[in-house]
């Protein structure tokens, strides 16, 4: 591995002087310009405003990643133009070199492939084309029928600020739906934002409430930017009260489309499906890691996982219901196999254990 960051101009620049430690601290008025340019991934929100990740860079570009012991867990793409990104990579290798990298795009994964990386899919992550897409068809039944159920009981779900609903009722709901799943003791982070109950710079809020006015369910929507301007958005959070029709959520994401649709946004991002189809990606074959692939497989199959971990199977099912689009994205590291201690510390990382 040494000799490979050496020969990429990993440890040293071009008059052979080794590079200078880059502050790791980029300013937040940077991160947003960065953001605003090249925030085309659904994790650069996140990567740009999640509490408790560190940044490295300049205002050439910077990546995010949490440091657990001494790893340093990189999350998605860096936001720079892309021919600073393998520079940026590099310059990050050297001073971190335990390092992996979560929820990549092939396009970064090729470049970490070609510094030795072993690359393996870590699943599909599905977004909607907003102009073209449509509920019509008999494969979006089942969302429509959502939808109109939901009007039928009354249930109106409307664009709001946190003052008009009330911070005190959204925390309410969003408290009892955590107690319904299997990470009770606080909120999943890393390659999830936790929800914010304040302003946020352009995120978007859907609220439903049923026909006497409480509020029973929310969904809350970062954006996406590409060349300064908005494209669209990612679905970050969707959460109901316990007693709320169990599609609810279906109902909400419909208003959410209809309304970006009319706005004359590009994408709609639903999120990633974490650990579907690892062994179906035909990608990086020469890269890939065959223990990782089916460390991976394990998690999303096993029941136990599923049951008492993380909904793997479930977060998929409700993916696809949508009928969008899917792209692979990508785990990267120099591993070759995942142990035991690595496994620990990206579920440390989410805040999972």
């Amino acid at each position: 591995m040494t000799d490979i960051l050496l020969n990429l101009g990993f440890a040293r620049t071009a008059c052979g002087r080794e590079l200078a430690r880059t502050d790791i601290g980029v300013p937040t008025a940077i991160r947003i310009a960065l953001l605003r340019q090249h925030g085309t991934s659904s994790q650069a929100y996140s990567a740009t405003f999640q509490a408790g990740l560190e940044h490295f860079g300049d205002n050439r570009g910077f990546l995010a990643y949490k440091r657990v012991g001494r790893t340093a867990l990189v999350l998605s793409d860096p936001l720079a133009p892309p021919e600073n990104i393998p520079h940026l990579i590099s310059r990050f290798l050297h001073e971190n070199p335990d390092t992996c990298f979560w929820h990549l795009s092939p396009r970064v994964a090729q470049i970490l492939a070609e510094c030795g990386f072993y690359v393996n899919a870590m699943g599909p992550e599905t977004w909607i084309d907003l102009p073209t897409y449509t509920f019509a068809g008999e494969k979006k039944k089942q969302l429509r029928e959502c939808f109109n159920r939901m009007v039928k009981r009354g249930f109106v779900t409307r664009e709001c600020t946190l003052d008009e609903v009330g911070i005190d009722r959204i925390k309410a709901v969003s408290d009892v739906w955590r107690q319904t799943r299997t990470i009770r003791h606080g909120e999943v982070g890393f390659l999830n934002r936790p929800p914010v109950l304040a302003e946020e710079l352009d995120v978007r809020r859907f609220f439903t409430f049923d026909r006497y006015g409480k509020l029973v369910a929310f969904a809350f929507f970062d954006p996406i930017y590409e060349s300064g301007n908005l494209l669209g958005y990612v679905s970050q959070h969707n959460r109901h009260l316990p007693e709320a029709d169990q599609m609810i959520n279906f109902a909400v994401k419909r208003v959410a489309i209809e309304t970006f649709q009319r706005e004359g946004l590009k994408v709609l991002h639903l999120g990633i499906a974490p650990f579907a189809d690892v062994l179906q990606d035909k990608e990086f074959k020469l890269n890939r890691s065959w223990a990782t692939a089916h460390c991976l497989n394990f998690a999303y199959k096993s029941w136990l996982v599923n049951r008492f971990i993380y909904p793997n199977k479930g977060i998929a099912a409700h993916r696809r219901l949508f009928r969008g689009v899917q792209r692979q994205t990508y785990y990267a590291s120099s591993n070759w196999c995942p142990s035991l201690p690595r496994i620990v510390k990206f579920l440390r990382a989410c805040n999972i254990v």
